[in-house]
């Protein structure tokens, strides 16, 4: 008797809902959270830059913002004979348009609240979630089940350091998500769209350079190259755009943040520091302190989101995971791969290539772009083990653990939310004040110093004239303290050399304010720490040429007449 041939039996999850209902529910609910916590005005230098250049092009038709509200701030710079926001124009470009007709249609002006608050969500909020909502198909697509695929998008809404710049008008939530529609275009073999929204991300954000690079790989694996030339003629327009500006503005393609020279001008916060993919002064030591601090340490990734090491342990284990049939997982061939040959190369830049920590803000936020990216492991994993029908719900155990790494994650991203562009200094001693302390000062309690910073970070800068001046003799002061420190641990040659680097730094600044005779005091107080460092190095004709100039320049000033008193007859006859 001849059997009949077995039928395959129906795969309930051959054709799953692209975003199921489980999904839905975590984006309605992280739209309202992004609603309800955007911020409702600039709160740095960064985006009070963008907001200038937004700004001049709406009311003046111009990127330069020498008669912007937002002009006294430090992301700036000088190519003759305009000063220029020196974040990337696309961003400023795209918000002219909606700010042109809430300051044209409705007579709000760039520093209202309500501008701030409607182009943060029009510019960053909007982008975020459309890509959470990228990333929740991706998920399925990557075969993950409802529910383990609406964990994942709310981790990467609401655990990673996405969130607090998904709240602030920035370009590193705007590219994150871009990043995440233009993957799931890749998947879906729409090559044409994905190069155009890595072509924008890259324009607003450098760092999406690198998943618009490891993007080609499914590209041309899938479409060849005829996928490839889509690929590109997809990403022209924005580039176009991009290098017309920059031909117009700094007359080569170089990104104007790129250009050292055009961080020479009076009071430019950048003669005091090192420009993130310009300069490198960091030892192999201290290169290795500085990758530790950027991913376990004070200012590390992982220690801040732990749920995200979950994640990359899930992207390592994915290739001992096959399924039963010949594909890897649902996704395009590549798909992942890329995923995470773009995310390394976006950390092995900026650990390579920085040295503070990406500055006054958040974490490592130069990040946030592949952060929530990495979510994609861990859902990708998750299709592999149930299409090979092995259990993909974690046991008790694992699954308390990933609970906890959960609700540790989410804390530091709502810590995040209340001041993306401060750092909370877990330590006195990592903090600014505590980096330059003298063997005398007196050292807070932990608790005194948690305090102090809880207080610091709810803080609002006022981005006006007087405020940069203080806080450019800010910068001055905790320059001096810096390098004048005792430093026992140096001797006498390698203490002179710090010396003449701290003072080389000092008397550029100085420099530039005497050209521009800006009357601010941030001049004379740089003529008196001049006069610190030549006495520090026994120059007493110096310090005392010094000391005069700061007296001069600000009679009322105590601090230069008590130096000269102090220096008594040394320097009278000194040549320096």
């Amino acid at each position: 008797m001849t059997s009949e041939p077995k039928q395959p039996e129906p795969q309930s999850s051959a054709t799953p809902s692209a975003t199921p209902r489980a999904v839905w529910i975590v984006l309605a609910v992280v739209g309202l959270v992004i609603a309800c916590l955007t911020h409702d005005a600039p709160g740095s230098w960064a985006d009070a830059s963008r907001l200038a250049a937004i700004e001049s092009l709406a009311e003046r038709g111009t990127l330069a913002i020498d008669d912007s509200t937002y002009f006294w701030q430090g992301d700036k710079v000088w190519f003759e004979p305009h000063y220029y926001s020196h974040q990337p124009p696309m961003l400023a470009i795209l918000g002219a348009v909606p700010y042109g007709l809430l300051h044209h249609g409705l007579g709000l002006d760039i520093d209202s609240d309500w501008t701030y608050r409607l182009l943060s969500i029009a510019l960053t909020g909007v982008p975020v979630w459309l890509g959470l909502w990228a990333l929740g198909r991706l998920a399925r697509r990557a075969g993950a089940r409802p529910l383990p695929s609406a964990i994942c998008v709310a981790i990467a809404a609401l655990a990673t350091i996405l969130l607090p710049y998904s709240v602030v008008l920035n370009q590193h939530g705007t590219a994150a998500g871009l990043v995440l529609l233009a993957i799931a275009a890749v998947d879906a073999r729409r090559s044409a769209t994905a190069g155009l929204l890595l072509a924008l991300a890259a324009t607003i954000d450098m760092t999406a350079m690198f998943p618009a690079l490891a993007m080609c790989w499914p590209v041309i694996a899938n479409g060849g190259l005829k996928g490839l030339l889509k690929y590109v003629g997809g990403a022209i327009l924005p580039l176009a755009v991009h290098c017309a500006v920059n031909l117009h503005v700094a007359g080569d393609l170089v990104p104007f943040s790129l250009h050292r020279e055009a961080f020479e001008y009076p009071m430019s916060p950048f003669l005091l520091s090192s420009l993130t993919g310009v300069d490198q002064p960091l030892l192999s030591l201290e290169r290795a302190v500085y990758v530790w601090g950027s991913t376990f340490g004070a200012s590390g990734l992982f220690s801040h989101h732990p749920i995200l090491l979950a994640a990359v342990v899930c992207g390592c284990l994915l290739p001992f995971v096959r399924r039963a049939d010949t594909s890897a997982d649902g996704l395009s061939r590549g798909v992942l791969g890329a995923t995470a040959l773009g995310s390394a190369g976006i950390a092995a830049f900026y650990l390579t290539s920085s040295n503070n920590y990406s500055g006054s803000a958040f974490g490592m936020r130069w990040f946030a772009v592949f952060a929530p990216v990495l979510l994609l492991f861990p859902a990708a994993l998750f299709g592999r083990l149930t299409a090979a029908g092995r259990p993909s719900v974690p046991g008790p155990g694992l699954s308390a653990t990933l609970a906890v790494l959960a609700l540790w994650s989410s804390a530091a991203a709502l810590l995040g939310v209340v001041n993306p562009w401060a750092k909370f200094h877990y330590r006195w001693q990592d903090s600014p004040v505590g980096r330059v302390a003298g063997p005398d000062t007196p050292v807070p309690t932990l608790r005194e110093h948690w305090e102090a910073e809880w207080a610091r970070i709810h803080n609002r800068p006022v981005i006006d004239r007087e405020q940069y001046d203080l806080t450019y003799q800010r910068m001055l002061d905790q320059h001096r303290r810096l390098y004048l420190r005792p430093t026992p641990w140096l001797d006498s040659e390698q203490r002179t050399e710090w010396l003449d680097e701290g003072l080389e730094k000092l008397q550029t600044v100085v420099d530039w304010l005497d050209r521009d005779e800006t009357p601010v005091f941030s001049r004379p107080a740089g003529h008196f720490w001049l006069g610190k460092f030549h006495a520090e190095r026994g120059q007493w004709g110096l310090a005392r040429r010094e000391y005069e100039t700061a007296a001069s320049l600000a009679p009322n000033w105590r601090d230069p007449a008590v130096a000269l008193q102090n220096l008594g007859p040394r320097g009278l006859n000194a040549g320096g």
